[in-house]
């Protein structure tokens, strides 16, 4: 694979992933980005996510529901949630090793190889559930 080099927008890309608790958008990378650097632009942003992500540094956290992809700074393996009501994303630790599993599971006869063992699981936030008990 070709050696890619290190741009400062693709540092700050990283530190933006990084700074935050949770899992971002690429819009949210955007924005705290460009409050510092306003000559950003969203494409360079996106490419350098794209990027991050084929060199192992992040992982894609794809859309749920329609909603827009986010990104983890966590490469280790561990499991997703995704909130039906607000969309928030957050990790779930979990004792099941995802690479013996992806190892063992096979798809019918159709030759379907696992490389990037994901699981995500649907539900509600703690937020949204103690809004609902507000109301």
């Amino acid at each position: 694979m070709k050696e890619r080099r290190n741009t400062m927008q693709k540092e700050l890309t990283l530190e933006a992933v990084r700074s935050f608790d949770g899992h971002p958008s690429a819009e949210d990378v955007y924005r705290v980005i460009s409050r510092k650097y306003s000559t950003i632009s969203k494409a360079t942003v996106y490419r350098n996510l794209a990027t991050l992500c084929q060199e192992g540094k992040i992982s894609r956290v794809s859309g749920f529901d329609g909603a827009e992809a986010h990104y983890d700074h966590r490469v280790d393996s561990h499991m997703h949630g995704f909130c039906l009501r607000c969309g928030k994303v957050v990790d779930i630790e979990c004792d099941a090793d995802l690479g013996k599993f992806s190892e063992r599971a096979h798809c019918a006869d159709d030759g379907f190889v696992i490389t990037s063992p994901k699981l995500v699981f649907e539900g509600v936030c703690k937020e949204c559930l103690l809004k609902e008990g507000e109301e």
